[in-house]
């Protein structure tokens, strides 16, 4: 658990860890140069030996993270954040899971939004209902490029799968999705167990998701770019694509996937505006379902090459699935979404 001037919320995240079913662990609290008194106060009330405090020997995330699993103990790693919230069973239940199916690398949970001021609502529930729906490692793949479906505080995973990945990186990205990225290139695979909410997810205003410019919607599409194009080449052995989405998405998106080498033929889109128009000197293919023979002309598009939608409106993603897959092209192997 690294923590850096957790506040207020770091008694109960602590207690949900040390009162878990699974009793044999160690709670291992990294502060990262805390200065708020939070640790001091935590310290004075809690006398479980299973809680060690530990001083980061970097500064940031990504060497607390790291400091602490070397000195970790155990061969199994979950991790936890000091502003969230276990249930009693979430070690129990995941720890079951792994042992049931063993070849799953990062193991998840289901999790729960919540904040005190007021309820989830909009984006972040869709999220929340999205991520609790990818469980195996099939449909966590299938969608890997929209979001992260792994949520950090929830993460369960060997020792050894971490040290073979090589441990988190520092970049201008984040660090748990960078690392997801590299697992799923090196042929790991994720899986969550199908059981009731492990984690209370805790949002509030300076949440490091929140205040981080590493997390922003621009460093995370950097990273999504990078490690898509590398999937696209090393596990698809594709190296040119059409951009579904010729809005601001989908412009970015064409820009950094070039930048990593993979040739972009054209846009698709479904605003009938677009028709005869073109972004970044290439041609913008306008969506018309009513017409058969232009339907069938973007099916054998696809048929030769592939498409990554790049459309973050909501409900756009389903309506294009069905559109995709109704012209009988496949999920993975014509299209990927990335938004």
């Amino acid at each position: 658990m690294p923590v850096n001037n957790p506040g207020e919320f770091l008694q109960a995240a602590v207690d949900s860890v040390l009162e878990q079913t699974h009793q044999k662990l160690e709670l291992l609290l990294i502060d990262d140069h805390s200065d708020d008194g939070a640790i001091e106060h935590l310290l004075s009330s809690v006398t479980d030996q299973r809680l060690k405090v530990l001083t980061s020997n970097g500064t940031g995330i990504v060497d607390a993270l790291n400091h602490g699993i070397e000195y970790a103990s155990n061969e199994i790693i979950a991790r936890m954040d000091g502003d969230d919230i276990c249930h009693p069973n979430r070690l129990a239940n995941q720890l079951a899971y792994k042992c049931l199916y063993p070849e799953v690398n990062i193991v998840g949970a289901k999790v729960e939004l919540f904040k005190r001021e007021s309820e989830i609502q909009g984006g972040y529930l869709c999220y929340e209902n999205w991520i609790n729906r990818l469980t195996s490692h099939d449909q966590i793949e299938r969608e890997f490029f929209i979001e992260s479906a792994i949520p950090h505080p929830t993460a369960l995973f060997t020792r050894k799968d971490f040290e073979a990945l090589g441990g988190y990186k520092n970049s201008s990205w984040p660090e748990d999705y960078d690392l997801w990225c590299r697992a799923l290139l090196a042929d790991m695979r994720f899986g969550k167990p199908e059981t009731q909410t492990m984690l209370y997810w805790r949002d509030h205003s300076s949440r490091t998701s929140r205040v981080d410019k590493r997390y922003s919607d621009i460093e995370f599409l950097k990273c999504k770019a990078y490690y898509l194009a590398k999937y696209l080449k090393i596990k698809k052995n594709i190296n040119d694509v059409y951009i579904w989405g010729a809005g601001p998405t989908g412009q970015k998106l064409h820009d950094l996937l070039l930048a990593n080498d993979i040739q972009i033929n054209g846009f698709i889109d479904i605003n009938q505006r677009l028709i005869g128009r073109f972004k970044k000197n290439l041609p913008i293919t306008v969506v018309q379902p009513s017409s058969l023979k232009h339907t069938e002309m973007i099916k054998a598009s696809l048929s030769d090459s592939y498409c990554v939608v790049a459309v973050a409106s909501r409900g756009a993603r389903e309506k294009i699935r069905d559109f995709l897959l109704d012209l009988d092209l496949d999920e993975g192997t014509n299209f990927i979404f990335a938004a």
